[in-house]
């Protein structure tokens, strides 16, 4: 069997090419929703890099029950407050928790996610820093899918 190759565009650059397309249509919608969830929490204050650690599945099959650890990174004071953010849900803040010594700065809790996003942990500490990081979760079947995100 002879297999007869197309002489334009390889079939990669082109998934390439519509993944960036969709990446440019969708993005703008979930950073502004992200945006609008740190502004309502932290005000003008934004999260540097470092501080909190998320552990979270990087492929998840159903969006449904997605298990999350949320942690300060024990190198650093204990922060006052850990937050988690979820940018593609229809609420973009997914939880908060106020953290008084001697408890350890860590949760775990099983979120829904609508789709594929980046997660977003924050630690606030009492003198008002913060610091965040992202984990990206490929989602195969996703949860909150309603009118809502019929757009998406």
């Amino acid at each position: 069997m002879t297999v007869h190759r197309h002489p334009g565009l390889p079939r990669r650059a082109v998934i390439q090419g519509l993944a960036a397309g969709l990446t440019l249509l969708v993005m703008p919608r979930v950073t502004a929703g992200l945006d609008a969830a740190l502004q309502a929490r932290f005000g003008e204050r934004r999260p540097a890099n470092g501080g909190v650690e998320l552990e979270v599945s990087s492929l998840v099959e159903n969006g449904n029950s997605v298990a999350v650890t949320v942690r300060a990174d024990p190198s650093q004071p204990a922060p006052t407050a850990l937050h988690l953010f979820m940018p593609r849900n229809p609420e973009p803040w997914g939880t908060s928790f106020n953290i008084q010594p001697p408890a350890l700065a860590e949760f775990s809790t099983r979120i829904r996610l609508s789709g594929t996003q980046d997660l977003m942990a924050v630690a606030e500490w009492a003198d008002g820093r913060l610091g965040a990081t992202a984990v990206s979760v490929m989602v195969t079947l996703g949860a909150c899918a309603d009118e809502i995100y019929g757009e998406f």
